[in-house]
């Protein structure tokens, strides 16, 4: 079972992020002795802090891994046995190291477009004018009139609505 609390509310357990830091001892000294005190009446939350201080432990004296000599030269070769790959397109690097952007010679270059203004005015033809436009307009507005209405329904016409006990309250279950 759960201990209720003063408010009637379930005992949480730590978070894994709080058992961490209680061990490695990164909590202030409030929430260091709130979450011992927790750890002292949760046999839960003892046993994760019991295992997180084996690994810790474990870690701690653990050797430093290491690498084979193969496997070493394998990686300092890298640089000079694999082929690279291209640069991306647009781009390219100059003799001194330095990237720069390359235009493309089969796309026009930017504002040798139309003037700006010179083409017809967006929505003065196809699919946004004419009896579309005023059709899509009406089913807007006549659902914004139908969703007025549902709200603004007299209160006598709405079902009644269950009555709750007033001892009843929401009953929280944790789990280990």
């Amino acid at each position: 079972m759960t201990d209720l609390r003063g408010w009637g509310l379930p005992e949480q357990h730590l978070l894994p992020d709080a058992v961490v830091a209680f061990v490695d001892g990164e909590l202030s000294s409030v929430a260091h002795e709130r979450a011992s005190a927790h750890i002292q009446r949760c046999g839960f939350c003892a046993f994760e802090t019991y295992t997180q201080q084996q690994a810790r432990a474990a870690v701690r004296t653990a050797a430093a891994p290491t690498a084979s000599a193969s496997l070493l030269d394998r990686l300092g070769a890298i640089p000079q046995e694999v082929e690279l790959p291209s640069a991306p397109d647009g781009l390219a690097i100059t003799e001194d190291g330095q990237f720069v952007a390359v235009q493309r010679t089969d796309k026009p270059a930017f504002g040798s477009g139309p003037v700006l203004g010179s083409s017809r005015p967006l929505g003065s033809n196809g699919w946004f004018s004419g009896r579309r436009a005023r059709q899509g307009a009406g089913v807007v507005v006549s659902g914004m009139l139908l969703g007025a209405l549902a709200f603004t329904s007299p209160e006598s016409d709405a079902p009644a609505s269950p009555s709750v006990p007033q001892n009843a309250g929401a009953v929280f279950a944790t789990t280990p």
